[in-house]
């Protein structure tokens, strides 16, 4: 078990903590006369009686009871021997000091074998902590009050130092605990943002200090600095004393009055935090705070002393800045309710991004700083001092209203010196310049600009309304260059020029009105008459070139957003089949799996990239020989960026099925590599570990595979040859060898499918193109998938390129993902970067992906189609372009779930960034030293939680937000994530799935009012009205609300898509007055538990596709139990009527067991999939079921059905092309004549009782595949027969999987 779970290591945790801050104070009293009286602080009661008391008796005190606790750890003290008085305080502390040491020493856990010890002497020390706590309390307020009145500080620097330090160590342990104990957390909360502050605070006082101390600077010059941290410091240790005190108190230790208020207080005055107002001062204690830090860098410059940045100077001024940067970005966070000048957002943003930059100069991530010329080295460290006047200028005078003149200078000088250091690296260090804009389809984002702008006319905010007719003007002109573009630039590709001024524009436009939407920045005609203006003279210039084009601009059409899209005409197969089967690899593979020596084995599977590893290995994976020998399989994908815990997830996955993933995302990786070991224990298993990048991730797993001498096998895929061997010694990897050029024109022929179309040229021509392709399997999909949009020209132009120098073989595969990219039409190419924002190899939802690329603006509308079924063509395309992979298939066709190829990744990154389509940040310096924030429109971060939180990224004008946790325990509590809203207010996607908000909705949600997708898994109790606040939201997914929604989800009329755990709609809402969602699409999962207005919410839910939905309850509110037929059994008469819903396709029911067969269900008659569970239903039901028409797929699980006999009717289930039934009591499936004319797959899951099968299963002609998982043997047997019975009449295509228990 992890110590950080065990009680016992609580306990002694807690009294470490008890005994660091009495470290902190013994520090704090060094210097004070033993005789200085400790006076009554302000929350003590005025009538308490004065009694006087010197720091010397409380130093006695401190010593009588540290001697105890020694005595209780079963030490012999030497404290008793020990008179304080009268004795220099600064020894007393000492002694104290090192008597705390020994206290630790012996309490180590290592060193304590009785727990209980511990516990005695936490207990023993609260008997006195009381008395102790309070005249501790005193003692900080006296040692505030006479240092405020000193000219002098009572610390030289060094010590000073060390007791900050001290600080900071206190209180990096009460964040530990808020992550370590969560019955600290809920007690912690309140405050964590307060403390995260603090911490700030510290350090930045710290680092500045330190800074100041390396330039030759006199020390009278830095007094007053002094005086001011030292005062500080000793707030916050008071602050600390005060607030574990009511920690302990809360948890149960200690017997103390509530000081929750009184410590906010005390926060409060420390951060100088008003009542009614944000954080104000986000550095200083004090109004004068500023001044004397800028009184301190400007002595630091006028001592004309170079700030030479040696090894230790240059650590020294990188903390510094990271100091600066943290406390500019916390000024921007509690302001961000402000709006601001656009001038000044735009520069507070390249302000942050230039303390980035050279925070990662001093870090060594931009360039080498020790190669730079030493003038520049110089010129460094004199910026770094400029950096600091410019944020205490900021902290002194503000910036709501624009920078102070003073300010303003500060901060233009620091830019423009940014911008010569910015040169001198990229001289030395040259790197492809990143553009401003996205350049990916620069088309597609006009057009979604001008139906965004078409939404503006209902727009009632003032601060659109008063540049509503320069928006107006400017829709006019963009509409124009529009269609302009769409007639023109085609044909002159000099043009292209133009069309990326026109684009800069345009999202410049974009970011004004959203910013005045959000009231991100002040309304200003001024800007956007700018913008208007730029605007007009591109729209002359194009006017110009028309003529010079001789083409009639007047003449052009306008431009429609609803404009047809041509269909694909890609005739590539795109069956996973379809792939060279190569006969020798496999079998090798199988040989190497199923003999040899009995003990464990690994076989290594490897070659390049695009070679087929992967392929292969699922051909062999899937083989019945394979899945006939051994007992359990499993499928496991590792790639480059994981954890333990979720390479175990994904094993226990694929052995114990998904339905019981929930519990196991719920254990720790101790008890998931038990529960594996387990369940491997005594069975001969196979483990896929796909694209393994090293030996670390085996050694996290290979203790969990036993070795039972019954010839397990793990086989593994990988790009290194030499990880075999690392493995295991003497393991021979299988090395995977090119294609021939044979094979390659064969691979290329069954992709391009329609082999009859060919002219005998092109026949010549692809034979030729298939050879330059060198063999690799990956590069001949990819070619194929261009080919199939090209005539013969086009053909011809390819082979040219290919044959026009000779290049290696990752050149070539890179090479081919360029021709690819470029023949893509420009809303293609958005979809498909768009993998590049999830994990390498991650299996991607279909419906989530292409519900995100509507979000993002990517789908173009159509008359005859829904926006969800054109991204669904969208996605068809590019799998027949060979881009995309099927990785899972629906029942009835369609992609469920897909993933692209490695190298398609990693080019899908390159290009994202090389065109700044987003923006991908991975923990690490990667994550830290990011500095071109004002660039970004889409961000996606792979971190842990608490990186994600402590790298303080400012970017508000990023439009996507998407967090992958890396992670187990992936807790942000709201306020820890509440600058997430208040920076990125421009969101229009946020999806943090994989991060867990705790039970508390966020409330600043309300301000993110151009959010279309959210996603956010959180456990909250409430959701508050002001969600409605979000009314351009289209999905929204959160998992773990099981409760109702507020009345205002009925006002949310641009809802798509809505899913839940488990949710009820209101109803006490004016359902007669409402709208409704009327474009909801899909929804799940809705528990239904009175039915009276269930006609009323119909209408409001009109254009529904797809319903999730769970019964609990079958009476209305004026219906009781008598109402239904007692001799009957209970059945109930009513109805839960569906049919209205008249463009329903997909529906699930389930219901809880206590209210099963007591109703009636009328389905609509298009339903062309059905999912029941747990209805408990007679199989006489079933007629209803069986006569809807157009019913393609229907699953019978869980007792959905109950009774021993299923006797079909005739002419039933005339299209049914998908049944499972899974989990039902029934022993004689029977039916005499036709029945599922249209069967293609028939799944057959946990019957343990089935006996007899229709004998309509044996000659349906359009059988494919029979799957039985988890069955007795006998169903087995009733299986094979029908195989047979089919193969014998000519299907000799049909597959049976058995999965044997």
């Amino acid at each position: 078990m992890d110590p950080m779970e065990d009680s016992d290591f609580q306990i002694y945790l807690y009294l470490e903590m008890e005994l660091k801050r009495l470290r902190t104070f013994l520090k704090c009293s060094v210097g004070w006369s033993e005789y200085l009286v400790l006076k009554k602080s302000e929350e003590e009661d005025d009538d308490t009686d004065e009694v006087i008391v010197s720091l010397g008796s409380l130093l006695c005190k401190i010593k009588d009871a540290l001697d105890i606790l020694i005595r209780d750890s079963g030490s012999v003290s030497q404290l008793e021997n020990i008179s304080f008085l009268p004795v220099d305080t600064g020894l007393c502390c000492w002694v104290l000091f090192e008597a705390i040491m020994e206290i630790f020493s012996r309490l180590r856990p290592k060193n304590c074998q009785d727990s209980s010890i511990i516990y005695i002497m936490l207990s023993r020390f609260n008997e006195n902590k009381q008395v102790l706590g309070q005249e501790i309390n005193r003692a900080y307020v006296t040692f505030s009050d006479c240092l405020s009145k000193l000219t002098s500080p009572m610390r030289d620097v060094n010590d000073l130092m060390e007791l900050i330090h001290t600080v900071l160590d206190n209180l990096t342990d009460i964040l530990n605990c808020y992550h370590r104990d969560y019955r600290l957390r809920s007690i912690i909360e309140p405050f964590h943002v307060r403390v995260q502050h603090l911490k700030v605070k510290l350090r930045s006082l710290k680092s500045f200090i330190c800074f100041s101390k390396f330039g030759v600077v006199e020390h009278y010059q830095l007094q007053n600095l002094l005086i001011h941290a030292e005062i500080f410091t000793l707030k916050a240790a008071q602050f600390l004393h005060m607030f574990w005190d009511y920690v302990m108190h809360n948890i149960g230790y200690g017997d103390y009055e509530d000081v929750e208020i009184d410590i906010l207080i005390k926060m409060d005055e420390m951060l100088q935090i008003k009542r009614d107002e944000m954080l104000q001062d986000i550095m200083f204690v004090d109004p004068f705070a500023p001044e004397i830090h800028i009184q301190a860098l400007q002595a630091l410059k006028a001592s004309g002393s170079t700030l030479s940045l040696e090894m230790k100077n240059k650590e020294i001024a990188r903390d510094f800045v990271h100091s600066l940067s943290d406390t500019l970005w916390i000024l921007f966070a509690n302001s961000s309710n402000t709006s601001f000048l656009v001038s000044v957002a735009d520069q507070m943003q390249t302000l942050y991004d230039g303390l980035l930059f050279l925070r990662a100069i001093l870090t060594n991530q931009q360039g080498t700083f020790d190669e730079l010329r030493e003038e520049m080295k110089d010129f460094v460290g004199d910026l770094v001092n400029k950096a600091g006047t410019v944020v205490c200028l900021l902290c002194v005078n503000g910036v709501k209203d624009g920078f102070a003149k003073e300010t303003n200078d500060a901060v233009c000088d620091f830019l423009e010196k940014i911008k010569l250091i910015k040169a001198e690296v990229r001289n030395k260090y040259p790197v492809t310049s990143t553009p401003n804009f996205p350049k990916t389809n620069q088309l597609g984002f006009i057009d979604f600009l001008l139906e965004n702008l078409k939404e503006l006319t209902n727009c009632k905010l003032n601060s659109i309304t008063l540049v509503e007719d320069q928006i107006q003007v400017f829709e006019k002109d963009l509409v124009f260059l529009r269609s302009f573009l769409n007639k023109f630039v085609d044909q002159h590709k000099e043009l292209q020029s133009l069309q990326s001024r026109i684009t800069k524009v345009a999202y410049k436009a974009e970011f004004f009105i959203d910013s005045l939407m959000v009231g991100n920045i002040e309304c200003s005609s001024f800007l956007f008459e700018t913008i208007t203006e730029e605007m007009k003279h591109i729209k002359t210039e194009a006017m110009e070139i028309g003529e010079s084009k001789k083409y009639n601009t007047a003449e052009v059409q306008k431009f429609t957003k609803t404009s047809s899209l041509v269909p694909s005409q890609v005739s590539t197969s795109t069956m996973d089949e379809d792939v060279l089967k190569l006969d020798k690899e496999t079998t090798a593979i199988i040989e190497r799996l199923t003999r040899g020596s009995m003990q464990l084995g690994v076989v290594t599977i490897v070659g390049m990239a695009g070679l087929g590893k992967t392929t292969l290995a699922k051909i062999v994976y899937n083989d019945p020989s394979i899945m006939y020998h051994f007992h359990i399989r499993s499928w496991c994908c590792v790639s480059q960026l994981y954890s333990k815990k979720d390479l175990l997830l994904q094993i226990l996955d694929c052995i114990t099925g998904k339905h019981c993933n929930s519990n196991l995302k719920e254990m720790n990786e101790d008890d998931l590599d038990v529960k594996l070991y387990r369940l491997l224990k005594g069975n001969r298993y196979l483990i896929v570990l796909d694209d393994l990048w090293g030996t670390e991730a085996w050694n996290m797993l290979k203790n969990s595979f036993p070795d039972d001498a019954n010839a397990s096998r793990v086989l593994v895929t990988s790009r290194l040859r030499d990880l075999a061997s690392e493995i295991k010694s003497n393991s021979i990897p299988h090395t995977l060898r090119l294609l021939t050029n044979d094979e390659s024109w064969e691979l290329l022929k069954m992709k391009l499918f329609v082999q009859e179309r060919f002219s005998s040229a092109m026949h010549v021509l692809g034979k030729e193109i298939a050879s330059n392709c060198k063999g690799l399997p990956l590069t001949i999909v990819i070619m194929a998938g261009i080919l199939s949009t090209l005539e013969q020209d086009g053909w011809e132009e390819v082979l040219r390129s290919l044959s026009s120098e000779s290049v290696s073989l990752t050149e070539q595969c890179q090479y081919t993902l360029e021709l690819s990219y470029k023949h893509l039409p420009g809303y293609l190419k958005s979809c498909l970067l768009y993998f590049g924002l999830f994990p390498e190899d991650e299996f991607i939802s279909t419906r989530r992906l292409v519900w995100l690329w509507i979000a993002e603006g990517f789908v173009r509308k159509t008359e005859l189609k829904t926006l969800e079924e054109v991204a669904e063509d969208y996605m068809m395309d590019l799998i027949n372009r060979s881009l995309v992979m099927v990785e899972k298939r629906r029942s009835i066709g369609g992609v469920k779930f897909c993933k692209i190829h490695d190298v398609i990744h990693e080019f899908s990154v390159a290009k994202a960034r090389e065109e700044n389509f987003f923006q991908l940040l991975r923990e690490g310096n990667e994550l830290f030293t990011f500095h071109e924030a004002g660039k970004v429109r889409r961000l996606c971060i792979y971190s842990e939680a608490k990186d994600f939180e402590e790298a303080r990224l400012f970017c508000p004008g990023v439009r996507s937000l998407i967090y992958f946790g890396l992670d187990d325990d992936r807790t942000l509590y709201p306020s820890r994530f509440s600058h997430v809203f208040r920076i990125f207010r421009l969101l229009r996607v946020l999806d943090m799935n994989q991060i867990c908000l705790d039970v508390v909705f966020p409330t600043e949600i309300e301000l993110l009012i151009l959010l279309r997708f959210l996603s956010l898994p959180v456990s909250v109790k409430y959701i508050p009205p002001s969600i409605a606040n979000l009314s351009y939201l289209e999905t929204f997914f959160m998992r773990g609300f099981h409760r109702r929604l507020p009345d205002t989800i009925w006002k949310m009329t641009n809802l798509r898509h809505l899913h839940f755990d488990n949710f009820t709609l209101p109803s006490s809402y004016n359902l007669e007055n409402s709208c409704g969602l009327c474009h909801l699409q899909s929804i799940s999962t809705v528990e239904f538990y009175c039915w009276d207005n269930m006609e009323k919410i119909t209408r409001l839910l009109s254009d529904i596709r797809k319903l999730k939905c769970r019964l609990s309850h079958c009476y209305s509110e004026n219906t009781s139990a008598s109402n239904c037929d007692e001799e009957s059994g209970g059945k109930c008469n009513r109805i839960f009527a569906l049919d209205s819903f008249s463009r329903l396709e997909s529906l699930h029911i389930d219901t809880w067991s206590s209210f099963c067969n007591v109703f009636h269900i009328a389905f609509p008659m298009n339903l062309k999939k059905l999912t029941l569970s747990s209805l408990c239903w007679q199989w006489s039901d079933m007629s209803s079921i069986g006569k809807l028409p157009n019913l393609e797929v229907l699953k019978l699980k869980y007792y959905s059905f109950e009774g021993e006999v299923w006797d079909m009717e005739e002419g039933e289930f005339p299209k049914l092309k998908y049944l499972k039934l899974d989990s039902l009591d029934i022993i004689n499936w029977t039916g005499d004549g036709e029945h599922f004319p249209c069967l293609k797959k028939l799944v057959l899951a946990r019957l343990w009782k089935l006996e007899e099968v229709p004998s309509c299963l044996s000659y349906i002609s359009s059988l494919e595949m029979i799957e039985v998982g988890v069955c007795a043997e006998s169903i087995g047997d009733l299986v094979k027969k029908i195989e047979e019975e089919q193969m014998g009449l000519g299907n000799d295509g049909i597959k049976v999987l058995i999965h044997y228990p």
